[in-house]
């Protein structure tokens, strides 16, 4: 179709950009990171122009295992995972399983009646220790290598809801540690982050502030636990709307709080490659996206296209009006007349 054309020759062009920094039409720099699973998708990242790998899910190492993978496997699989990122710059999150994605080695229960309420994530990590002891050594050994500038490795726990989670986290990072250098390995400086996805840790972010070094927004799994909805069910999943008037109070809120604490904040669910999201989350003061890496060439091509006083005027009027459907429309007017290319952006 002529859609499909135009579009494939626009990726083409976009393609060309990788090697661009990202930049918002009037100078403000960005970060577009990757969302990968495997060493594989490192290549796509760097062949897609972005700045570093915003979220490695480890879970699919596990997932490809008969047995837990051993503490020296998954310091190779993070080696190589971190040499091959663009930049050398990685966040690794923490074994996230359970709800749609279960180990049987794990002993996992079938029969839960709501797993994504129930056991799985940092819960299931918390009642394995040694498992999980096991990861944040192999990681902590992994980033030992990683200096110079703009490289980094930080450690990230998914689906963290309360205060004493994030002290429980902490505490047991710091024993690692004490228990790796008393063994004489070398370590890396590893900031310790948070996936933001529940909403009561959402509420009380500015209590969990103190103790986390970065937040990093799950949208997908925020914006169903928001709105009661599970998002694989077709009869309710209409409700998760990224663009509804709640979700966007709440992240203007999470985002608000993580700029004022001065923490870095990235959001790393699909919203971040919806270019009318996109634009809101740059009104709202959004710096650090992570993406599939097939739309960071989009994502660049549209931030180059708004200003930020344009996104924050956007955002405004947006923030005034009651229905998901009023959202859209705006934002679709709006991003007409400043991203000539923006229904092919949107159109995949």
């Amino acid at each position: 179709s002529k859609l499909e054309r135009e579009f494939f020759e626009l990726q083409d062009q976009l393609a060309e950009n990788r090697d661009q920094p990202a930049t918002t039409a009037d100078g403000q720099p960005l970060q577009l990171l990757a969302n990968i699973n495997s060493w594989v998708d490192t290549k796509a990242a760097v062949a897609m122009g972005a700045c570093g790998v915003g979220l490695y899910r480890t879970e699919f190492l596990y997932l490809t295992h008969a047995d837990v993978p051993d503490e020296e496997e998954q310091l190779d699989d993070y080696r190589r995972i971190i040499e091959q990122s663009p930049n050398h710059r990685v966040t690794i999150r923490t074994l996230d399983i359970g709800g749609d994605k279960t180990v049987p080695y794990l002993g996992h229960a079938h029969q839960e009646a709501n797993p994504f309420l129930g056991w799985r994530s940092i819960r299931l990590s918390f009642e394995h220790p040694d498992l999980f002891t096991t990861q944040i050594r192999a990681v902590l050994r992994a980033a030992a290598d990683v200096k110079g500038q703009g490289r980094e490795v930080r450690l990230m726990f998914p689906m963290i809801t309360t205060l004493e989670e994030m002290r429980r986290v902490r505490t047991m990072v710091r024993r690692t540690k004490q228990q790796l250098q008393q063994e004489g390995q070398p370590i890396g400086e590893v900031p310790i982050g948070m996936m933001l996805e529940v909403p009561a840790a959402a509420v009380s972010l500015d209590c969990i502030m103190d103790i986390v070094d970065f937040v990093s927004i799950g949208s997908n799994d925020l914006i169903q636990y928001l709105m009661a909805a599970d998002r694989d069910n077709p009869k309710v999943n209409h409700l998760c709307q990224p663009l509804s008037p709640p979700v966007l109070r709440v992240l203007h809120s999470v985002i608000r709080t993580c700029n004022q604490a001065q923490k870095p904040v990235t959001l790393c669910g699909e919203m971040a490659g919806q270019p009318r999201a996109f634009v809101l989350l740059l009104g709202m003061g959004l710096r650090q996206f992570s993406m599939s890496p097939a739309f960071v060439p989009r994502m660049k091509k549209l931030a180059s296209e708004v200003s930020i006083p344009a996104a924050e005027e956007m955002l405004q009027r947006v923030l005034e009006f009651k229905t998901t459907a009023e959202v859209k429309r705006f934002m679709t007017r709006n991003l007409r007349k400043i991203a000539p290319d923006f229904e092919l952006l949107d159109s995949v």
